[in-house]
C-alpha cells in the first residue's frame, strides 16, 4: 500500500489543545462529551488527570498557575495535598500544598530548594490570598511518627537517622539562610529508598528566621534521639523530662551536645563515633 511520507499530523503541546485545535480546524464549539472525555481520561504515568469540582464552575477563578497543573487525587504526605501532574514535556508528578501566609508578599521570601534530604521545592505561586507551593512527589514515603511507636531503631539505626537530619539542617541553615523550625515526626519522612527528608521547606520561608529558632533546630535532634530510642516517649507529645537513663554512653553524649552546639556541622563533627553506629 502506498503511504505519504510527509505527514502534516501535529501533536497538541497541552492537554486541553485537544479541543482547541478542533475548534479552530472546523470552526465550531466541541461538543460537551468530547470535552468531557478529553478532560476525564487524559492519563499520564498511570495518574488520572481529573478537573477539580473548583475547575468545573465557571464563575470561581482558575485556583493555579498557568504553568497548567493537571490535579489528580488528593492525599497526606505530612500534610493534605494533591497529586498532580506539570504540563511540560516529561509530565513530573509533583504535590501541591495550598496555605495562608499571616504576612503580606509572601513570595518575594521563597526560593526553590532541593538537597538529597530535603523533600524539594520545586515551584510556587499565588492566587488570591494562599500561597501554593509545588514540592516533589515521594512515592510510598511515611512519616517517622508512623513507625517511632512500633518499630524498635537501634542505635545504629537513630545514628543514620540522626546524620540525615543534620546533613539536611546544614542545608537549610548554611546556604537557604534559614532555621527550619519544623522538626518533628510528622515532618520527617522515610522513603522508599531508605532515605531520610524534611518535609515542608516552603513554610519555612514564610517563617520568621531567628538565632533562636536554628539553635532550636539542632536542639531538637537530641528529641529525635530519645524518641526513638524510647517507644513511650515518641507516643507524648511534650519533651519535657525526657528519659534518658536508656541510651548508651555515646548517645547520651551526643543529646548533651545539641544542647550546647550552636551549628548542625559542629554537633557533627563532635559526634562523629556515635554517628558511626
Amino acid at each position: 500500500m502506498d503511504s505519504d511520507p510527509k505527514r502534516e499530523t501535529l501533536l497538541p503541546y497541552k492537554l486541553d489543545e485537544l479541543w482547541h485545535k478542533q475548534e479552530r480546524k472546523h470552526g465550531e464549539q466541541p461538543s460537551s462529551q468530547t470535552k468531557a472525555m478529553a478532560k476525564a481520561s487524559a492519563y499520564r504515568l498511570g495518574v488520572p488527570i481529573k478537573p477539580s469540582k473548583l475547575e468545573r464552575e465557571p464563575n470561581h477563578p482558575r485556583k493555579f498557575s498557568p504553568n497548567n497543573y493537571h490535579t489528580s487525587y488528593n492525599m497526606d504526605q505530612a500534610g493534605p495535598a494533591v497529586i498532580a501532574l506539570k504540563d511540560t514535556e516529561t509530565f513530573p508528578i509533583c504535590l501541591i500544598k495550598r496555605i495562608r501566609p499571616q504576612k503580606w508578599d509572601p513570595l518575594s521570601k521563597i526560593q526553590l530548594a532541593g538537597h538529597k534530604n530535603l523533600v524539594c521545592l520545586m515551584d510556587y505561586f499565588q492566587s488570591e490570598h494562599e500561597v501554593h507551593l509545588v514540592y516533589e512527589y515521594e512515592h510510598l514515603a511515611i512519616s517517622l511518627g508512623c513507625v517511632a511507636g512500633t518499630v524498635s531503631f537501634s542505635e545504629a539505626d537513630i545514628a543514620t537517622v540522626c546524620k540525615e537530619l543534620l546533613e539536611g539542617l546544614k542545608y537549610v541553615h548554611d546556604i537557604l539562610k534559614i532555621a527550619y523550625g519544623m522538626l518533628d515526626f510528622s515532618n520527617i519522612l522515610l522513603t522508599w529508598q531508605g532515605e531520610v527528608k524534611l518535609a515542608n521547606i516552603g513554610e519555612s520561608f514564610l517563617s520568621d528566621s531567628t538565632p533562636a529558632r536554628i539553635l532550636k533546630d539542632v536542639k531538637d535532634v537530641g528529641s529525635v534521639v530519645i524518641f526513638l530510642s524510647d517507644r513511650a516517649a515518641s507516643l507524648r507529645e511534650s519533651d519535657q523530662d525526657m528519659n534518658t537513663s536508656s541510651l548508651s554512653k555515646m548517645a547520651n553524649s551526643f543529646v548533651q551536645r545539641t544542647k550546647e552546639d550552636k551549628t548542625a556541622e559542629s554537633l557533627m563533627g563532635g559526634t562523629a563515633n556515635f554517628m558511626e553506629g
